[in-house]
């Protein structure tokens, strides 16, 4: 295992496979989208470290009548270790506009006992929800629900044990980009958080 802060070499072989049937990249109304990845790092491939990870999610857009859509995704990540611990660039985090929103950059999950900073878990589990509207012409809505946390060790994970946070937010589609602004409250508050968060970001959360 590297020392903090100690550059190393990542060795690895990854394995995707993806299928998309969204009607739209940019803002679909119906179809999903699934995707897996799985990786390998180990000394035979000259990696300075071992670890196996994986990551999928899945997405789909289902139209409601004439104007209305749900969106919803899950994301899962998992990742271990061989005979030490999973580094700090492999590990998972949430927190974000595209991810926890209520949360800001990588604020989910565990932090460091010293510097408390994100340091990042062995494990993920997002599942996202959202019922999009259209309010004027270019202009959308959205009404959402995000839940979800980062575990540090494998026998941590528990998809009941999660954070969970909704709001609303506004959608400004401009035909060569989308414009979004999301107002995420948290709904499990703990003491010295902030009990909402303002995201603004370009493209839809998934």
């Amino acid at each position: 295992m590297p020392l903090p802060g100690e550059p190393y070499n990542i060795g690895r072989v990854a394995l995707s496979a993806a299928r998309d049937r969204r009607e739209s990249l940019f803002d679909s109304v119906r179809g999903s989208f699934v995707s897996v990845t799985g990786e390998y790092a180990g000394r035979a491939l000259a990696s300075d470290v071992d670890y196996l990870r994986f990551f999928g999610q899945y997405f789909i857009y289902l139209p409601l009548g004439r104007s209305l859509t749900y969106a919803a995704a899950a994301r899962l990540g998992i990742g271990h270790g061989l005979g030490q611990e999973l580094v700090p660039s492999e590990r998972f985090f949430a927190g974000g506009g595209s991810s926890l929103r209520g949360f800001g950059y990588h604020e989910v999950g565990p932090t460091d006992p010293v510097t408390g900073n994100p340091a990042g878990g062995n494990a993920v589990l997002i599942v996202s929800q959202e019922l999009r509207f259209p309010v004027f012409k270019i202009l959308s809505g959205a009404l959402f629900t995000d839940l979800g946390n980062v575990y540090p060790a494998l026998s941590d994970f528990n998809p009941f044990r999660v954070r969970k946070t909704a709001g609303l937010g506004i959608r400004l589609n401009l035909g060569f980009v989308l414009g979004r602004l999301d107002l995420a409250f948290k709904l499990d508050r703990r003491n010295g958080e902030s009990p909402y968060r303002l995201h603004f970001s370009l493209g839809q959360a998934f």
